[in-house]
């Protein structure tokens, strides 16, 4: 196909991305409030402290979870709330079906198990360092590249089968 075309994959969050979020930000911004309303805690160094590292928390987590997947071109972009990432489909060395267990059971490094999607850097004996970006568990696919690996949560069937053909090209 030309490299005109382009595709979009929407991230949609699964019920129990939507659970854990929402679950989270509540007892967050719970802890935050109550801090405030005891006058022993609110006088607390301490307790001040723990309120600023928590307080950006919701934040951040939210900023760095995917919205959109675009292929355009030779070029697969995640785009987040802040920034993106882009992966040029000439460093894409293959992209298969990733196993759910093997995900599930991998080690987070520096990552989020389902905090506004699952994201961040993950371990597994399976597939080694990857970054991952998915708001759910199904149609997961493992990316992987010259230099990294990447884990996508993707539902857009024909987006799959364009950037599988990219780079067979």
């Amino acid at each position: 196909m030309a490299s005109n075309n382009y595709y979009i994959a929407t991230f949609r969050w699964s019920k129990m991305v939507w659970v854990i979020s929402i679950l989270t930000t509540l007892l967050l911004v719970g802890t935050v409030v109550a801090t405030l309303c005891v006058p022993e805690v609110a006088n607390n160094k301490e307790a001040f402290v723990v309120m600023i590292l928590i307080l950006p928390l919701p934040f951040v987590c939210f900023a760095l979870s995917p919205r959109r997947l675009y292929l355009i071109g030779n070029t697969l972009v995640i785009k987040r709330w802040v920034g993106s990432v882009t992966i040029l489909t000439d460093d894409i060395t293959s992209v298969s079906i990733a196993d759910k267990m093997t995900i599930l059971r991998s080690k987070r490094v520096m990552g989020n198990g389902g905090y506004f999607g699952y994201t961040g850097h993950f371990y597994s004996h399976l597939y080694g360092k990857f970054r991952m970006f998915a708001t759910e568990t199904t149609n997961l696919y493992l990316i992987r590249t010259k230099r990294q690996n990447f884990v996508i949560s993707c539902s857009n069937e024909k987006l799959i089968e364009e950037l599988k053909n990219k780079i067979k090209e």
